[in-house]
């Protein structure tokens, strides 16, 4: 990987900063923030970690974001299996939706597509299409 210890420091402190304000947050109803070009809605847990990581990243493949999102003990491969496969399912997903803030990049990392975020939208995911906003 091409990251710095610091960088991945500072990825996880805000990760860990966006879960406990998600968390204080619960209790009280959501403001909504609607994003110009998406579709916006309560997201599930791990996308909005994701949203968030790509957000800080601003470019990140699949396996790079299970590796750093999963929440599996070191050795659980089928977490990771996992992990990847949402990961993926959603920045895949994201780029279809909001071409114009997410795309697929021409250069791939280890043989995995990498997700580049070309415009930031808004602290919440896109919803997946056909849910209720």
């Amino acid at each position: 990987m091409e990251n710095t210890m610091s960088e991945w420091f500072v990825a996880k402190a805000l990760m860990a900063l966006s879960e406990r304000r998600a968390e204080a947050a619960q209790g009280e109803p959501p403001v909504p923030t609607a994003a110009p070009d998406a579709v916006v809605c309560n997201a599930d847990p791990f996308a909005t970690r994701l949203w968030n990581l790509l957000r800080i990243r601003r470019a990140l493949t699949a396996d790079e974001a299970a590796a750093l999102l999963a929440d599996t003990h070191a050795g659980d491969e089928n977490g990771m299996a996992l992990g990847r496969r949402q990961a993926g399912a959603l920045l895949l997903s994201w780029s279809r939706q909001c071409p114009q803030a997410v795309r697929v990049d021409a250069r791939r990392v280890d043989g995995m597509k990498r997700y580049a975020l070309l415009r930031d939208i808004g602290a919440t995911p896109p919803a997946p299409r056909g849910e209720a906003r």
